[in-house]
């Protein structure tokens, strides 16, 4: 019996004014954010997101966050020098997690080939959960793919061309943003939610005893 890694959906929750993070960050209104959040390792493949940055150096509406401690921020930080388009953030307290998540507008989730079904990413829970459209470096038939073709775009890993063309396309949409971050919605109340998840457990639990 499966039970999947949950989220607290009343903790974790689209929020109807603009995050704090924005004005906080001095980000305009109109700019379009794609946030990275969470651990800055060798298993994210994360180099792809300053390759995209790159490739879309002519969209001044469009902001790569970068948030997170790890191995490879120090190396991304490196190759990020002289991108106006890309800010790091440090690791911020739980406290500002959903506040964080809903700076988005677009959810970044970058995978090596060789990690891509390895494990279900802790973090796609809270990306899904604010109502935010994903963008994953994945195949279709992994785990994490069949989840984020719903209420994302998939690419394939490592195609830093195929990553910025999607990231291009859903800044150029904000209503299919919102079709897609209600659909990510919806997906994380039905099947991440934290008192679903443990009362599921429950009742297997008390299945188990009775037997």
């Amino acid at each position: 019996i499966l039970f999947p890694n949950w989220v607290d959906t009343q903790a974790i929750k689209p929020m109807a004014e603009v995050s704090a993070l924005r004005p906080e960050l001095g980000i305009p209104d109109a700019t379009v954010v794609a946030l990275y959040s969470g651990n800055l390792g060798t298993k994210q493949g994360l180099e792809i997101l300053v390759q995209a940055a790159q490739r879309l150096l002519d969209r001044k509406d469009l902001l790569f966050v970068i948030c997170g401690a790890g191995g490879e921020r120090q190396t991304l930080q490196t190759q990020a020098q002289g991108l106006g388009n890309m800010r790091f953030l440090p690791l911020q307290p739980v406290q500002r997690l959903n506040a964080l998540l809903n700076l988005a507008d677009i959810h970044l989730l970058p995978q090596r080939k060789d990690a891509e079904d390895l494990v279900m990413p802790s973090k796609l829970t809270g990306m899904l959960a604010s109502g935010k459209p994903v963008i994953a470096t994945t195949q279709p038939d992994t785990q994490v793919g069949k989840v984020v073709s719903g209420c994302g775009i998939l690419v394939r890993p490592g195609d830093a061309a195929g990553f910025a063309a999607a990231i291009r396309q859903l800044a150029d949409s904000p209503p299919r943003r919102q079709a897609l971050g209600a659909r990510a919605r919806r997906f994380a109340e039905t099947h991440l939610d934290k008192e679903r998840i443990l009362g599921s457990l429950e009742t297997q639990l008390l299945a188990f005893a009775r037997r």
